[in-house]
């Protein structure tokens, strides 16, 4: 039950998070400094790329006594294709077909869209995540007389939902988050600014019995009776963006810390919820070649979460990497 009203208050505050902005978009019109910043008049591009998403969980004993327990999810490299038109863009991708390993295999569903604008590089992210089937990624230190030969332990019963909806500035006129993440913008110098990003997230985490070790139950306590949890978390990020340039190629770096105001609801012997501190922190590189009529990068963002719960850091990681490119037909 508790689930459910936390779901519906997340998806009624997204909602109207997402009509206010739209609504901001519609009004607001700015450009950047001419300067900095080239705009390409080219409205149609086709981009080919190989990239990688996962969503890891961990727990660590505040004590230190018992060993931090890392799950993975088994998720592909996969290979992506998109094609844009002005704002709009489309893609799909699927799976490499020689990826194999003993890892057992996740069911997985992602959706992410985004948006982004002149007006103080105004941008706005929403994701939301699915898995079901998670692997113990360092059995080494939790289950007694492993080695590689046995395989990675595999739970196929511990499903994770993550929801967000986040939204992020640059206070610069000078720099440009278009040309860094999707070159339909060029950086003619180097330039930085003051960012901030906001938002609000949803986490889901269930599984049909205890998600602790056995070698590891009697440092963990009374955690080894959870079995499903949801975490509702309000973010204030503040944060530095800059992007160095050299002729046709750049590097940007786009960092963010800040807390988050977290309403847990979880089962252990009963049901309990709670109120509680999360820090966050989100970075994002990426490199590239940005010239008239073709481009190319290779990016990594990192964005992890924590909170704690009986004498337990739980930590929730997203990690992305791409390699890409494009064309820009017309």
């Amino acid at each position: 039950m508790h689930w459910k009203v936390l779901i519906g208050f997340f998806l009624i505050g997204s909602l109207h998070s997402f009509s206010q902005k739209i609504d901001i978009e519609k009004v607001i019109h700015a450009n950047n400094d001419s300067n900095y910043v080239y705009h390409y008049p080219h409205r149609i591009m086709v981009q080919p790329s190989f990239f990688f998403r996962t969503n890891n969980f961990s727990l660590t004993d505040i004590d230190g006594v018992g060993n931090e327990i890392i799950y993975k999810p088994n998720t592909p490299v996969k290979l992506g294709f998109s094609a844009s038109y002005k704002w709009l863009k489309l893609g799909f991708a699927f799976n490499l077909p020689s990826y194999t390993n003993d890892k057992g295999e996740t069911n997985t569903f992602g959706l992410y869209l985004n948006t982004q604008t002149k007006f103080l590089n105004w941008g706005l992210d929403f994701y939301l995540v699915k898995n079901k089937g998670y692997y113990l990624a360092n059995p080494e230190l939790n289950v007694l007389g492993w080695n590689e030969r046995d395989g990675y332990p595999f739970r196929s019963d511990i499903k994770a939902l993550n929801i967000g909806l986040f939204t992020h500035v640059v206070f610069s006129k000078k720099f440009s988050l278009k040309a860094a993440l999707q070159q339909k913008e060029k950086q003619l110098r180097s330039a930085g600014g003051f960012a901030i990003q906001t938002g609000i997230s949803f986490t889901g985490l269930k599984s049909d019995s205890t998600i602790i070790p056995y070698s590891q139950q009697e440092y963990y306590g009374g955690i080894t009776q959870f079995t499903s949890g949801s975490f509702i978390s309000l973010h204030f990020r503040p944060g530095y963006a800059y992007t160095y340039v050299y002729n046709d190629f750049f590097a940007t770096a786009i960092a963010h810390v800040g807390l988050g105001l977290q309403f847990q609801a979880y089962k252990l012997k009963g049901s309990e919820w709670g109120v509680s501190l999360s820090p966050t922190f989100k970075a994002r590189f990426i490199v590239g070649y940005n010239a008239d009529k073709y481009f190319a990068k290779l990016s990594f963002n990192f964005d992890t979460s924590s909170f704690t719960i009986n004498q337990t850091k739980f930590r929730n990681g997203f990690v992305i990497a791409s390699i890409g490119g494009g064309i820009r037909i017309m």
